[in-house]
């Protein structure tokens, strides 16, 4: 059955290949191949080298938050504050698709905008 901790082992996936050398570049790539305002905005390796290097720091950082937050106990504190992490990342992916960088970014959206009712569910659930 899927439940709320589920969010949070999707999002360690998620982080580990942002984390992992190469493959975020790919994985940056693809993202932005959808549009045509993302697929002309990194021209030089340079460009793309700072993507990568950018893009492996975040998933590095989100990748270790994501660790220590399954090691925690479970609250309700640790459910509302992932909420909230998760409607602020569903609205500024939101606002990529909007300003048209690319497609993919508003599917990612709904998707986080769905694991956030998932965790407010579970928040409440837990009343």
């Amino acid at each position: 059955m899927l439940n709320h901790r589920s969010v949070y082992y999707s999002d360690v996936g998620l982080f580990l290949l942002l984390s992992i050398p190469v493959l975020n570049q790919y994985l940056v790539e693809l993202l932005l191949s959808f549009g045509e305002v993302g697929a002309s905005l990194f021209q030089t390796d340079a460009q793309w080298s700072f993507v990568a290097a950018f893009t492996g720091l975040l998933g590095i950082l989100g990748l270790g938050l994501c660790l220590l937050r399954l090691s925690l106990p479970e609250t309700r504190d640790t459910v509302l504050i992932s909420f909230i992490v998760k409607f602020i990342a569903a609205a500024w992916l939101a606002s990529l698709y909007f300003f048209g960088l690319s497609p993919a970014f508003g599917v990612l959206a709904v998707a986080d905008g769905l694991s956030g009712v998932l965790l407010a569910l579970a928040y409440f659930k837990h009343q």
